[in-house]
């Protein structure tokens, strides 16, 4: 998944392949009318792990965003996966 995206930096998540990237939220705001108006929202930090050590496919994704324009904090994102991954049911660390 790291070729495919252009800013991705490559990591290892609790034994995992993964990968950190960024991309941009879009905020939808609904009217009292009834109408809805969409924008540029925030910047999301997301990081993609693999399913299993070895890489065989499939992949588990988690993102946290800012109502900014400021990209969330590495630290803070990686700290989530590591309390979140492996309360996933079948998830292994590596």
């Amino acid at each position: 998944m790291a070729d495919l995206l252009n800013t991705s930096q490559k990591r290892t998540v609790l034994g995992h392949p993964a990968v950190l990237y960024s991309d941009r939220t879009i905020t939808i705001t609904i009217n009292g009318d009834g109408k809805t108006d969409t924008g540029p929202g925030g910047i999301a930090r997301s990081l993609l792990a693999a399913q299993d050590s070895k890489d065989g496919g499939g992949s588990y994704e988690i993102a946290i965003w800012r109502q900014d324009s400021v990209v969330p904090d590495d630290a803070a994102l990686l700290s989530v996966a590591e309390k979140v991954l492996p309360t996933i049911p079948g998830w292994v660390n590596g």
